[in-house]
């Protein structure tokens, strides 16, 4: 069985994908404490969710298109939106780190 550099491309950052994902859950797992007492955490379950996860689900979407482009077997596809999205996390990074040194 060989596999080729596509497969072993998508493999890879996809696997990595997964490993940020579970490790993003981990941290804010144990940061719940200090939000608490900083009293960051919002009274809205549903706003908690979708702010405090948004590195997640970017992450989960490229999971799930990085899927849908190795299924349909499209290099050119699944490059282009890794690069997209990679613009976007950094540009997202790039933010949050300026907000939190005013």
């Amino acid at each position: 069985m060989q596999v080729d550099l596509f497969t072993w491309w998508a493999m890879t950052i996809s696997g990595g994908i997964a490993f940020l994902i579970l490790v993003s859950i981990y941290l804010y797992a144990n940061s719940k404490a200090k939000r608490k007492e900083s009293g960051k955490i919002n009274t809205n379950k549903f706003v908690n969710l979708a702010t405090d996860f948004v590195f997640i689900w970017v992450l989960v979407s490229l999971l799930i298109f990085y899927i849908v482009s190795v299924n349909i077997g499209s290099a050119t596809l699944f490059a282009a939106g890794n690069i997209i999205v990679e613009i976007i996390l950094v540009a997202y990074l790039l933010k949050n780190r300026s907000e939190k040194s005013k």
